[in-house]
């Protein structure tokens, strides 16, 4: 069962320069090789608004009153779940140090818990409570619901990135930059 946390995500992602996520995306990024039994988004109320774009992408979405925890409904839930024993995995979608003694508690029932997070939203002791975690840095173009197209000046090869380059700067595909990288090293 995977829980996100909008807020932490969707902050994180903006800071990379991620203007818009792509949900189906991150569904299926977090539950790569699971078998799905539900995923939940946790929105504040200020943001309701975008509850029909998630909805979409077939997550349920929870709704926290204002002036309440999105982390505190979110661990309710996972609790109530655990309880229920309705999930042998669960996936968190955030990195807040809130979640460590529900990490811990999950883990002393015997199940895992995997953890995706952008790097500069991950706390240090949720990666090493963590069973897995899952850095969502190296995945900024596949969240990305707006990618553009760009040609290779190198190879001609065409590709997409969800970054748009100042003018004047013509992008080299993923293949070509690497290669450009190994030989200034």
């Amino acid at each position: 069962m995977a829980f996100i946390d909008f807020d932490n995500i969707n902050i994180s992602a903006r800071k990379k320069g991620l203007k818009e996520i792509d949900f189906n995306k991150l569904r299926e990024i977090l539950l790569n090789g699971y078998n799905c039994v539900g995923c939940s988004v946790y929105l504040p109320d200020k943001l309701k608004s975008l509850i029909p774009h998630i909805q979409k992408s077939g997550l349920s979405v929870s709704i926290v009153s204002p002036n309440k925890s999105v982390d505190g409904r979110l661990i309710f839930d996972l609790l109530v779940n655990a309880y229920r024993n309705t999930f042998d995995v669960a996936i968190i979608a955030s990195g807040d140090r809130d979640y460590i003694p529900v990490i811990e508690h999950r883990k002393s029932q015997g199940k895992k818990v995997k953890i995706a997070s952008f790097e500069s939203a991950l706390s240090h002791g949720v990666r090493f409570v963590a069973d897995e975690v899952l850095l969502l840095d190296d995945r900024l173009t596949d969240l990305s619901r707006f990618k553009r197209v760009y040609f290779c000046p190198e190879c001609g090869k065409e590709f997409t990135d969800s970054h748009k380059y100042f003018n004047g700067y013509t992008p080299k595909c993923p293949d070509c930059y690497s290669k450009t990288k190994s030989k200034d090293m």
